[in-house]
């Protein structure tokens, strides 16, 4: 019994990050796709470290004008919003980990992906980018 927990647990956990994302040619992360409501709602909260080359990207298709928050999220993110086309629309950088304060983008996406802090400005991430997604959604 205890085998096959460990197995189901190491199969989540394999999945979960299964999704190749590029950014342009400078870029590449693995990412969770968060599309379902429970998904959408618990984000990244309560994740104590994330590393440098990982992320989660929202699907926001059904929810036109949606913001986000960093309630009980407790690393530092970027936040790139992309729009249908797969392009970055907006980022918003280093926000604050549990701030209750909404963060949105005046232009339409489609998607936000939420990184490691710092990673935008890192690898020189701009409005314009392309975002390729591996298989796509």
């Amino acid at each position: 019994m205890r085998y096959i927990l460990g197995l189901l647990l190491f199969l989540y956990s394999v999945s979960a990050w299964a999704q190749t994302l590029r950014i342009a040619d400078k870029a590449q992360f693995e990412v969770e796709v968060a599309q379902t409501p429970e998904q959408l709602q618990r984000g990244l909260m309560y994740v104590k470290e994330l590393p440098k080359n990982r992320g989660m990207l929202f699907d926001l298709r059904q929810y036109p004008k949606a913001s986000m928050w960093m309630k009980n999220t407790y690393v530092s993110l970027d936040m790139l919003f992309v729009d249908c086309d797969f392009n970055v629309v907006d980022i918003y950088p280093n926000a604050k980990p549990q701030s209750l304060d909404k963060i949105s983008s005046a232009t339409d996406f489609c998607y936000v992906l939420e990184i490691l802090a710092g990673t935008a400005q890192k690898y020189n991430l701009l409005v314009g980018d392309k975002v390729f997604l591996n298989p796509s959604i």
